[in-house]
């Protein structure tokens, strides 16, 4: 026995068939509309100009942080600058800073005159309290690789990257 629907014949097989299919059809599109994104506004990389201020929470990055963060960075440079450049083969570079995505920030020349163990150290803990500022508030960096410089040279008793 067969039925006429709109000009098209259709026999009881066909019929449940797209019936069957429809039933499907609708379980998949419910089971995929109540799923819950795993990214809400709460869990999202913050952009840049969304970094911690000074009245940051509790679990933030406090001014105190920040400012030990600071005076350790400029004790860093200062020691990596204390030494005259005479002999570009005294000179090595270090990698300064982390980035959300990985690598260095930047890099900088140092003296091995200087007491190479404990500035090393200090570059290893600012990099260490870098890494911890960034997962801290999930931050976002360029990801741009940059490059170790290929060799110093000294110019006007500073070094410079060539």
């Amino acid at each position: 026995m067969s039925k006429r629907i709109t000009g098209i014949i259709f026999d009881g097989s066909i019929q449940n068939l797209v019936m069957k299919n429809l039933i499907l059809l609708s379980l998949v599109s419910a089971f995929a509309l109540s799923c819950k994104p795993t990214y809400t506004a709460d869990n999202l990389p913050k952009p840049l100009p969304e970094r911690p201020k000074d009245d940051a929470p509790k679990n933030g990055l406090t001014a105190e942080e920040s400012k030990e963060l600071e005076s350790l960075k400029t004790k860093i440079k200062a020691l990596a600058s204390s030494e005259k450049c005479s002999n570009s083969d005294d000179w090595k570079t270090v990698g300064l800073g982390v980035k959300a995505c990985g690598g260095p920030v930047e890099y900088i020349a140092y003296s091995i005159k200087i007491d190479e163990k404990s500035f090393l150290e200090k570059i290893d803990m600012y990099n260490q309290k870098s890494i911890e500022y960034n997962k801290k508030y999930n931050l976002m960096s360029d990801c741009m690789l940059v490059m170790q410089p290929e060799s110093i040279v000294c110019e006007n008793d500073k070094p410079v990257f060539k």
